[in-house]
């Protein structure tokens, strides 16, 4: 249970930063194709949408930082005795805090965006640290 209190923590730091990392990435994204003059989507649009952030590139590049910051951890810190509760909960919790700073992060945002960047931030999250504790797993 000693591991969990130090790699909950920098999990969380870790993970917020790459998520924030790859943000800033989408914003980027979105003001070089407003330079070029490409007009903004439709409401109804959202795959023009996801296209204008360049997502999906984001959203990958997320889970792979996700899975090499957990692994990493998961390496170091996690032993297989401590059984499986302990991989959850590392799961749980980081996904957790994460998505309660990111929403608080949106707090001018509409809901909605509050939302969409929490599960953004939240489903490669679990499944990237649920992946790299199986591997670390399968690996030991």
């Amino acid at each position: 249970m000693d591991a969990l209190y130090m790699i909950v923590p920098i999990g969380v730091l870790l993970s917020l930063f790459a998520f924030l990392f790859f943000e800033k990435r989408a914003i980027q994204a979105k003001k070089s194709k407003d330079a070029q003059g490409i007009p903004p989507p439709s409401v109804e649009d959202f795959y023009a949408k996801f296209r204008r952030y360049n997502t999906l590139s984001n959203i990958v590049g997320f889970f792979v930082a996700s899975y090499a910051i957990s692994f990493v951890l998961a390496a170091l810190k996690y032993n297989e005795a401590y059984g499986l509760i302990h991989a959850l909960t590392y799961i749980f919790l980081t996904t957790f805090i994460g998505s309660i700073i990111i929403f608080i992060l949106k707090f001018n945002k509409s809901i909605l965006v509050k939302v969409f960047a929490a599960f953004l931030y939240g489903a490669p999250h679990i499944a990237a640290a649920s992946l790299a504790f199986l591997t670390r797993y399968l690996l030991a």
